[in-house]
């Protein structure tokens, strides 16, 4: 089981100049989540690219909308997906 952990392939990633407030802002969310300073970077960097990503969808989502030339009324493309979602 430990194996696997070492299978993945992972980056290093060095920030430099960081401002003290910053720093000491994410000192102490990291203690507020039981997280090291480096872990918490890692789970607010996750955490963005992930919402990053979803506003890529909608964002495609709400063009492709506007080539099938929906009436003005049609729900929006993340209203029928939240209630699809909310139906399962």
């Amino acid at each position: 089981m430990l194996a696997n952990c070492w299978d993945r392939t992972v980056r290093t990633l060095y920030v430099r100049n960081v401002p003290n407030r910053i720093y000491e802002a994410l000192e102490r969310r990291a203690r507020r989540n039981g997280r090291s300073v480096n872990a918490e970077a890692v789970e607010i960097l996750r955490a963005e690219t992930e919402r990053e990503d979803a506003r890529v969808v909608v964002q495609r989502l709400a063009e492709l909308a506007a080539e099938m030339n929906w009436p003005a009324d049609a729900p929006a493309p993340e209203a029928l997906i939240r209630e699809d979602r909310d139906r399962r």
